[in-house]
């Protein structure tokens, strides 16, 4: 196969295809594989290279954990390119969505592509395209994990791409410019055609102004809580969140805030992840509770809200989440506070649950069910009609 014209038809940019074509002739297999991958990219010369310079990746390095993981074969997928392996093929998928979060195409992200977010792994997958693969395999066990990962392709590029400006002036023109922005549009603003050269330039120095991130002031820190609270900023400094996987402890509270006070229960989901992404589901989870059962009104659905996004990490959670949302619909008033809570006890698995918090849900729907609102009443309805054979 032609890799470089394979890269080219993929829309993957004249890098990958160079390291897919140095992969093959270093390959020691009829399949290319995700081991192939990594020694073409530590000879790279662009971002990925320099990355991999700067984690002390040499070729003389990665070279013995692949050779001692090659006595088992990386899957082979059943569709698609018969000389890809299951997990190089899951690479070639997803970087471009890591070139996207970069704002530039470059090798850097075909290095992050083989290492990749596995968060939400299905454990004992059999798909090969979920099947750690090689390169993945032999980067943790030479202690390279995806933070330091991510840190030194963001450097590498920060030294091609450089950014200097104060962040006002940064997260103006992100905000103005940007074509990767998840908040498009605001009102009275289009999004920007995508062969802006103004906006490729302005993506392309992302990397500098999230390692600036990463190195962050206390002064830098206090912009970046006040931007939480802003509207339109909000939006620049989560992205710098998710670019990074790292929450500086001042910046978790600002950002669960962020969450809450969202008024979109769609978009609210970008700051609970970047927060979970940053910090792990447990501490995120308990400050939502925290503001569920002691903020204003208004804190009370935007945390039950954005509790959506945010699972019980155990089953001891999951009952103190179906506590709280009951104890929010008893003993509140606001009607909002009362809406939100309902709705979000119909997603609770009660089949599961001990037998005095179904009878709480039952006093629950009983009062619901003669509530003036149409909303509570239809609502109320619905969660005793599925469940119906379950509360007694």
């Amino acid at each position: 196969m032609d890799w470089s014209a394979y890269a080219h038809e993929q829309g993957l940019g004249r890098e990958v295809g160079e390291n897919l074509v140095r992969a093959r002739q270093l390959s020691r297999s009829p399949h290319l594989t995700t081991g192939d991958l990594l020694r073409a990219l530590v000879r790279d010369t662009r971002h990925a290279g320099a990355a991999c310079a700067t984690l002390g990746l040499t070729p003389e390095r990665v070279e013995p954990p692949l050779e001692e993981l090659a006595v088992t074969p990386e899957p082979l997928v059943l569709q698609g390119p018969t000389e890809l392996s299951g997990p190089l093929a899951a690479v070639i998928l997803h970087v471009q969505d890591e070139g996207n979060l970069l704002g530039v195409q470059s090798s850097g992200s075909l290095l992050l592509a083989l290492l990749p977010d596995r968060q939400d792994a299905v454990a004992g997958s059999t798909d090969p395209l979920d099947s750690p693969g090689h390169g993945e395999l032999a980067l943790e066990m030479l202690g390279i994990h995806r933070l330091r990962l991510r840190a030194a392709v963001l450097e590498a590029i920060a030294k091609s791409h450089p950014d200097t400006r104060d962040w006002d002036t940064r997260a103006e023109n992100f905000l103005r410019l940007s074509r990767f922005h998840m908040a498009y549009p605001y009102p009275g603003e289009t999004e920007p055609p995508s062969a802006l050269s103004e906006a490729d330039e302005e993506a392309a120095r992302l990397p500098a102004i999230a390692a600036h991130y990463l190195h962050a002031s206390p002064e830098d820190l206090k912009w970046l809580d006040n931007a939480l609270y802003d509207e339109r900023k909000k939006w620049f400094v989560v992205r710098l969140v998710r670019l990074t996987e790292s929450v500086p402890p001042a910046l978790l509270e600002p950002l669960i805030c962020a969450a809450i006070n969202e008024q979109d229960p769609s978009r609210n989901r970008h700051f609970v992840d970047a927060a979970v992404r940053g910090v792990g589901l447990a501490p995120v989870h308990e400050r939502l509770l925290w503001y569920m059962r002691n903020g204003v009104d208004a804190e009370k659905s935007g945390a039950m809200r954005a509790l959506y996004w945010c699972p019980p990490p155990d089953v001891d959670s999951v009952k103190e989440t179906a506590r709280g949302m009951l104890d929010a619909f008893q003993r509140e008033t606001d009607l909002d506070v009362r809406r939100t809570a309902l709705s979000r006890l119909a997603l609770i698995d009660w089949r599961a649950m001990d037998q005095g918090l179904r009878t709480r849900l039952a006093e629950v729907l009983h009062v619901a069910a003669s509530h003036p609102d149409v909303y509570i009443r239809h609502r109320a309805d619905a969660i005793r009609v599925e469940l119906r054979g379950v509360l007694s």
